[in-house]
């Protein structure tokens, strides 16, 4: 199983390979994080957001990313999959 130091590594690096694209990177939100039956959950949000509060900056539509705390495979979830489960 994994912890949390480590699936909060897995979680960067898939945003940095799978989501991130040129002229909008992403980051995991500082303290937003999420242990729940053996999967981790952070939330994530571009980095120009993160660094302005501007909303012109905001990543919309974008969910959770979900690490198998077993596996250590990452995924993004919806915004509404993320909502129903209402981690932050």
């Amino acid at each position: 199983m994994l912890d949390m130091e480590q699936a909060t590594r897995l979680a960067q690096e898939f945003l940095d390979r799978e989501v991130s694209h040129e002229g909008m990177t992403f980051a995991l939100v500082e303290g937003e994080r999420a242990q729940v039956e053996g999967k981790f959950y952070f939330d994530c949000q571009s980095v120009a957001y993160l660094r302005s509060g501007d909303f012109r900056d905001m990543a919309v539509g974008t969910g959770y990313v979900c690490v198998d705390g077993e596996t250590g495979k990452c995924h993004m979830l919806g915004a509404v999959e993320s909502a129903q489960l209402d981690l932050f």
